[in-house]
């Protein structure tokens, strides 16, 4: 539930907008009723994240799944803050990552949230479990302690 102070990962009426000029006049557009294609025809601007309002409780599985080119990939580099909001708020753990700069933005990713892309690549000369490891060598993790939350992660997902 929106508001709720146990949610992990709150998203209030987020919209990312695409194109020169006035995203405020795609969102009115587009709340008036216009589709992507009308308002890209008209303005020349792309509404790729349309009033997206969703929270995810500690410890809750949340999926966002769509077809290709509805806005997936967008709206979570909008919550990892790779890509701005054009408007809304993204609030993880009741702090807005709207309002963090470059240090603590950093910070959250270093040890919050992350995210994986749907084309990415390992580190051909790194073994899998290296590679997993690898994001724990960079936040200082002592080499034990990775290797076994790798291992745990590893045989979590079936790769074992």
């Amino acid at each position: 539930m929106l508001g709720d102070a146990s949610n992990a990962i709150e998203v209030r009426n987020v919209w990312k907008v695409f194109g020169q000029g006035s995203p405020e006049e795609a969102i009115a557009l587009a709340k008036a009723g216009s589709t992507r294609q009308d308002i890209i025809t008209s303005i020349d601007q792309t509404v790729a994240v349309r009033d997206v309002s969703f929270s995810v409780a500690r410890g809750e599985t949340f999926v966002v799944m769509g077809l290709s080119g509805s806005g997936k990939s967008t709206l979570i580099r909008c919550l990892s803050r790779l890509v701005d909001p054009t408007a809304g708020e993204v609030l993880l753990n009741g702090e807005d990552l709207l309002a963090m700069d470059d240090e603590q933005l950093r910070e959250v990713r270093r040890g919050k949230i992350s995210m994986v892309f749907q084309h990415f690549a390992l580190l051909p000369h790194l073994t899998v479990l290296q590679n997993v490891m690898f994001p724990l060598s960079i936040q200082n993790v002592p080499v034990a302690q990775a290797r076994a939350q790798a291992a745990e992660v590893i045989d979590l997902v079936g790769l074992a």
